[in-house]
C-alpha cells in the first residue's frame, strides 16, 4: 500500500523549487508548527551543499512565516563577501512584500540605518558576522522574529565573542535557520556552538557538559605493532622488509 503524501505548503517564491528545496521548506514548516508534526523546534538547519539553493529555501521559509503572521522582522547574518547575494536573491525570488536593508559603513552609520528600518511588508536586515558582534545590543533591540545564519559554521568556536553574540541573538528570536554545507569543518566538537544557537535543548548550553557526555577526551596510548618494518625504495617505488631491500 502506497504511503500517503505528507502535507505540504506552497513556497512563496517566483521560481518552481526543486524537490529537495520543497522538502527542506516543508521540514521547516513542520518544525515551526505550520504543518502537522510530532515534534516542534525553534530552530532548523538546512545542511545543503553549495549550489543546492539554500538561500531560495530560506527566503521561502521567511515568506511563509510572514504570511502566517509569525514574522515581521528578519535578521540575516552572513559573511561579508556574500551580503549582496541576499539582496539580489530576494529581488529575484521573494513573492511577498518586503523591505531589505544591508548594514554598511561605520558602526555609527550601521546603527543609524538600523534605527531607520521601516516600511510595509517583511523587514529584512542583512549584516556580516563581525558587525553582528559589534552591534549585538542594537540588534537585540531590533528584535528579529527570525534569524538566518548563513554559512553557520562561522560560529563553530564556542568561546569566541562572535559566537556568543549569535547565541544571545538566537536566544531572543522565535525562529532560527542555520545554513551550511560544512557543519563540521575541523572536528566533531564544531557542532556544539552551531546547535547552541539553533536549539539549546539539543545539546544544552554548557560546552563542557556536551564534551564530557559525547567525547572521550582521555589520551590513548599509541598501539604497539609486532610487524616487520617496511621501507620504501624511493627511486623504484619498491616495497618490502628492510632485509629484502638490503639484499
Amino acid at each position: 500500500m502506497q504511503k500517503p503524501a505528507e502535507p505540504s505548503l506552497p513556497m512563496p517564491v517566483k521560481a518552481k523549487p526543486y524537490k529537495h528545496q520543497q522538502a527542506g521548506f516543508d521540514f521547516a514548516c513542520r518544525k515551526f508548527g505550520l504543518l502537522p508534526s510530532d515534534s516542534k523546534s525553534r530552530g532548523v538547519a538546512l545542511l545543503m551543499e553549495m549550489g543546492c539553493g539554500k538561500t531560495l529555501t530560506a527566503i521561502g521559509i521567511a515568506g511563509i512565516l510572514y504570511q502566517f503572521g509569525l514574522a515581521d522582522r528578519v535578521l540575516v547574518v552572513a559573511p561579508l563577501s556574500i551580503l549582496g547575494v541576499w539582496e539580489s536573491e530576494f529581488a529575484d525570488f521573494a513573492d511577498f512584500p518586503y523591505q531589505l536593508t544591508i548594514l554598511k559603513g561605520t558602526s555609527e552609520k550601521k546603527k543609524k540605518m538600523l534605527k531607520e528600518v521601516s516600511g510595509d511588508g517583511l523587514q529584512v536586515v542583512v549584516v556580516n558576522y563581525e558587525s553582528a558582534r559589534i552591534l549585538v545590543n542594537e540588534l537585540l533591540r531590533f528584535d528579529a522574529d527570525l534569524i538566518i545564519a548563513d554559512e553557520g559554521h562561522k560560529m563553530k568556536e564556542n568561546h569566541s565573542k562572535q559566537s556568543k553574540a549569535m547565541h544571545s541573538l538566537g536566544d531572543r528570536a522565535s525562529y532560527k535557520l542555520l545554513l551550511t554545507g560544512t557543519l563540521i569543518t575541523n572536528k566533531e566538537l564544531d557542532v556544539f556552538s552551531q546547535y547552541r544557537f539553533l536549539n539549546s535543548q539539543v545539546f544544552g548550553t554548557s560546552f563542557y557538559a556536551f564534551r564530557n557526555s559525547y567525547f572521550d577526551m582521555e589520551p590513548q596510548p599509541f598501539p604497539e605493532f609486532d610487524l616487520p618494518l617496511v621501507a620504501e625504495a624511493s627511486a623504484g617505488r619498491t616495497f618490502g622488509t628492510l632485509e629484502e631491500l638490503e639484499d
